[in-house]
């Protein structure tokens, strides 16, 4: 068994800091209790600022210093959402909460020490050992893991040991420390500190008094005396830590469906600046969906305000997918062409329709469903900057009726592009140089170009006039249809050739063959 621990020593610091972009390093940010300054960003220790120090001094240092109050429930917020993009690694997930009952230990040395500032140690454990092959080996699936937090905005260390406790003691001291065995992990531990103990902090005067200051110093006393005089959880900690004792993990668990907020540092009024915090939460939701093993249709991004409803950005995709770029460019898309009504202060995203996703079979050449992806895509970024219904495709309806024959309707789900459309029944195609040699029973061909409305044309000497005299080539193909619609139509078609040797799909509407000046319509035009 191999166990990961993720140490975030700066994550009361980060979970505000992570909403601002990089170009924003210059700002001085310090997080605090009520008297005291516990954490500080490079930009306010640049001034003087460090932790420990009081509110009035470090306001007195940098008057500029943006203080913000240490907010213990959005940590672990922030934990949580960690948590659901880690489960994409392994489903065995054990989280040490950061809220200030986090033990006895903590409690009792907050009290103990006023005048000292400290804030509870927080993290993940991940039981890695059945994902190792899967991901690569260790090194491999720590450098995902290590890239990943940073890209989420937080900064970890990051160890590795045979239990739980033990690889949580490692990280607590340092990054990238591995004990592949238990002889490894016996001899790190015994170099720690022993102040890294929760059990035995609150004695820590008392070690230090008698010289005891490493765990190793610790093992070389009396069991039974350590347990009459600082109780026997102080062994219980040892103990697992080194795997004599078992050491029982409540798992996370991931929700059924996904939803984050992500409170802004400052607010914010150009929705194309949304983008950066925006990113971060797209990622956590990549990890949620690949830990289900499904992909996402839909999903919406809201940007709340004060005293206004939320500006909803809304998202659909021709296919389900769960590629972060693929996401990231719709976003980006969408946010370059929405007017903010007011500021954003907090963005909350909502994962839409999720489907089953089998991962394809990778292609050396090719092929149709390559095409048709590039062309999903293409589809997605125009629906998205444009708008779903300036992005339409047209389908052939099952209708003798030339205007009814086809029809404009949204793109809302994947296509086929091999699939041939449904059309009406013709007997036959134009294809000779002589269409009067067609049957006057047969179907004409019909021009790709038509009119959105039919054209009146004059008549000359008994015959169809449109810029010059029309010569009938073929027909007629009579069409009697809609009236079960009430659009009843009663039409002779004739394709026509003027003098420029044009051809023209005209038909004679046999409703009107009363006035026959009035009879004659232009339809479309053939290429």
């Amino acid at each position: 068994m191999l166990w990961l621990s993720i140490h975030l020593p700066q994550l009361a610091l980060e979970v505000f800091e992570r909403t601002a972009a990089s170009t924003s390093s210059l700002l001085q940010l310090a997080v605090c209790d009520r008297l005291h300054v516990l954490l500080t960003n490079q930009g306010a220790q640049a001034l003087g600022v460090h932790s420990g120090i009081k509110r009035a001094t470090a306001l007195a240092l940098a008057p500029d210093l943006l203080l913000i109050e240490r907010d213990p429930t959005r940590e672990q917020q922030a934990l949580e959402q960690i948590a659901c993009w880690l489960l994409q690694f392994t489903p065995s997930i054990s989280l040490l909460s950061p809220a200030p009952n986090n033990g006895k230990a903590q409690r009792h040395q907050t009290e103990r020490h006023q005048s000292r500032t400290s804030l509870p140690n927080c993290g993940l454990l991940l039981e890695i050992e059945p994902s190792l092959r899967l991901f690569g080996g260790l090194d491999a699936l720590l450098g995902r893991v290590r890239s990943g937090l940073h890209a989420l905005g937080f900064s970890a260390q990051l160890a590795c040991a045979p239990t739980a406790r033990g690889a949580w003691l490692l990280s607590l001291q340092s990054d990238g420390v591995i004990a592949q065995d238990q002889a490894q992990l016996n001899a790190r531990l015994a170099a720690l500190p022993l102040a890294l103990l929760d059990s035995a902090a609150p004695h820590r005067d008392t070690f230090e008094s008698i010289g005891t200051r490493t765990i190793k110093e610790l093992q070389l006393l009396p069991r039974a005396g350590l347990a009459r005089r600082f109780g026997h959880e102080l062994l219980n900690e040892l103990d697992q830590a080194l795997g004599k004792k078992a050491d029982p993990r409540a798992w996370f668990e991931a929700p059924p469906s996904y939803s984050a907020r992500l409170e802004l540092l400052a607010d914010i009024e150009n929705a194309e600046a949304l983008l950066f915090a925006a990113h971060r939460l797209l990622i956590q939701m990549t990890g949620w969906l690949t830990a289900l093993h499904v992909a996402v249709r839909s999903f919406e991004l809201q940007g709340l305000h004060d005293d206004l409803p939320a500006t909803r950005m809304p998202i659909r995709m021709i296919e389900a997918s769960r590629d972060l770029a693929r996401m990231h460019g719709l976003l980006r898309e969408r946010l370059a062409v929405t007017q903010l009504p007011a500021p954003v202060h907090t963005l909350l995203l909502v994962c839409g329709e999720v489907v089953p996703l089998s991962l394809p079979n990778q292609e050396l050449f090719p092929t149709l469903r390559s095409t048709q992806e590039s062309l999903g895509r293409l589809i997605e970024r125009l629906q998205t900057r444009l708008g779903r219904q300036q992005i339409q495709r047209l389908c052939v309806m099952q209708d003798h009726r030339p205007e009814a024959a086809y029809r404009f309707e949204e793109i809302d789900q994947a296509f086929e592009l091999g699939s041939p459309p449904t059309t009406p029944m013709r007997s036959n195609t134009f294809t000779g140089s002589d269409p009067i040699a067609l049957s006057s029973h047969s179907s004409l061909p019909r021009p790709l170009w038509l009119l959105r409305t039919p054209v009146p044309i004059g008549e000359r000497n008994n015959r169809p006039y449109w810029g010059s005299t029309l010569n009938l080539l073929a027909g007629p193909e009579r069409i009697e249809s809609g009236w079960w619609d009430g659009a009843l139509v009663q039409r002779d078609y004739f394709i026509a050739e003027d003098d420029a040797n044009v051809l023209y799909w005209i038909y004679r509407d046999r409703l009107g063959s009363a006035d026959p000046g009035k009879g004659w319509f232009m339809q479309g035009r053939f290429g």
